[in-house]
């Protein structure tokens, strides 16, 4: 019985480990979120400022911006699916699987959505303006 205990124990230390490694991923990805945020609304202030066509300059870098922050979600998401697929291989050792079990209640619930779906959402956002406003700056330059 006292080796079943220690297994149990030792199993439980490394689910525990693992899932404060998926939160410290989880909370770089937050901080990385806002810096790209921040990066962006400096971007769209500085092109409100200018609009010409030296603007068409910042909005370029605004969408190459977009572009590697989509790249961070989408690797963001392939480091945490990897994490989560060895916590529940953990809890397959356990007498209780709360990770397996919230996700088979999320993955159940019509309501739930995807949180990179929505995570992607605002780089995309920030596309469509930037590319709405080399449309518009064109555009006004060509009737002058």
């Amino acid at each position: 019985m006292k080796d079943t205990d220690e297994k149990i124990e030792l199993i439980l230390s490394q689910w525990q480990t693992c899932v404060e490694m998926a939160n410290s991923v989880s909370q770089r990805r937050d901080a990385m979120n806002n810096i790209f945020i921040t990066l962006n609304l400096a971007i769209v202030t500085a092109v409100s400022v200018t609009w010409d066509l030296k603007t068409l300059l910042i909005l370029v870098a605004g969408i190459s911006t977009c572009v590697i922050w989509l790249l961070f979600i989408r690797n963001y998401k392939v480091l945490n699916t990897e994490k989560f697929k060895v916590i529940n291989g953990i809890e397959d050792k356990l007498p209780v699987k709360p990770f397996n079990e919230e996700w088979k209640g999320l993955t159940a619930n019509k309501k739930y959505m995807d949180g990179t779906n929505l995570e992607k959402a605002l780089p995309y956002a920030f596309i469509v303006i930037y590319a709405v406003a080399m449309v518009l700056i064109l555009v006004l330059k060509i009737k002058k």
